[in-house]
């Protein structure tokens, strides 16, 4: 039976690949854990959370805005809702952000201006009625004013 030495130089050089290869496993498996723990971090499109949400976006919804301070501050709420909106309002709830993200934008002293946002308000009415409507059936709210209207989930 033949026994290699093995040197220090040789020893050490095999703890360093073995480490390396370690710390490139736990790294990549940090990473899966984050990506995995960042998709489940986000909160899921149900009626339930989209009526959670709006319950607490209501109290300032429902009021007008009149400054541009105001509209950020209301695209902002609608935002929030858009990203727990179900699928059944999705799209109507993102045809009311981008009004809303063009009213934003609005110069008063421009008539294109203002007539786009006119325009975009008519188009968008079919969408701001399918989404009250929705909204009044699911969450027993009415967008418009606020108050409730029936039972909540």
């Amino acid at each position: 039976m033949t026994f290699r030495r093995i040197s220090a130089a040789n020893l050490c050089g095999q703890c360093v690949r073995r480490i390396n290869h370690s710390a490139t496993i736990a790294i990549a498996t940090a990473l899966a854990l984050a990506t995995a723990a960042g998709s489940c971090a986000e909160t899921p499109r149900t009626a339930t959370n989209f009526c959670r949400q709006l319950a607490l976006e209501v109290p300032a919804i429902t009021q007008p805005s009149a400054t541009a301070a105001e509209v950020s501050q209301m695209l902002d709420r609608y935002k929030r809702l858009g990203k727990v909106a179900p699928l059944e309002i999705e799209e109507d709830w993102k045809s009311l952000t981008e009004l809303l993200t063009v009213a934003s934008r609005v110069n008063p002293n421009d008539a294109e201006s203002v007539q786009t946002v006119i325009d975009m308000s008519y188009s968008t009415e079919k969408a701001a009625g399918a989404a009250a409507k929705w909204i009044r059936e699911t969450c027993g709210v009415d967008i418009s004013t606020g108050l409730n209207v029936g039972p909540t989930p």
